[in-house]
């Protein structure tokens, strides 16, 4: 006789912004630092949208804040980042090739033009299910670069 492990229940976020959300509980990331202004709050739920490249960063510990990110390798040209091995070490990323998820903070504008923040992108390790924003010292892109999501 096998035994099966029962499967295990999303976790249910009543989010003000999203509605309620059921998310497996793999994609439930840690932020060991929080994030910046919000250093208290270290559990944020990685959420898809209808867009590909775009997802919202919805907190686990706080329902009304949520954050949307956008892959800026998929809207933005010649986007580079290079990270120092100090922005790694947070996320369990020893090694330089590990694969990392970059995205950026975005702000809607008006209909599906937003900025994004190509200075101070969210970088996940998805092995470890860590993340953490980091503030590149190259300021070529800036914080508020304008970008269309989706289509």
């Amino acid at each position: 006789m096998s035994v099966v492990a029962p499967a295990e229940r999303p976790l249910v976020i009543d989010s003000t912004v999203l509605g309620r959300l059921e998310v497996p509980k793999e994609s439930v990331l840690t932020f060991p630092g929080g994030l910046p202004g919000f250093e208290g709050l270290r559990r944020f739920a990685l959420v898809a949208t209808a867009f590909a490249g775009v997802h919202w960063l919805q907190s686990v510990e706080d329902a009304g804040l949520a954050f949307l990110l956008a892959d800026p390798f998929r809207v933005v040209e010649g986007y580079a980042v290079e990270l120092p091995p100090g922005d790694l070490a947070p996320l369990g990323a020893v090694d330089p090739a590990t694969p990392l998820l970059v995205l950026a903070i975005a702000v809607i504008e008006q209909g599906l033009t937003a900025t994004l923040n190509l200075q101070g992108p969210v970088v996940i390790n998805p092995a470890t299910r860590r993340g953490r924003q980091v503030v590149l010292a190259d300021a070529t892109w800036g914080m508020a670069y304008p970008a269309v999501l989706g289509g």
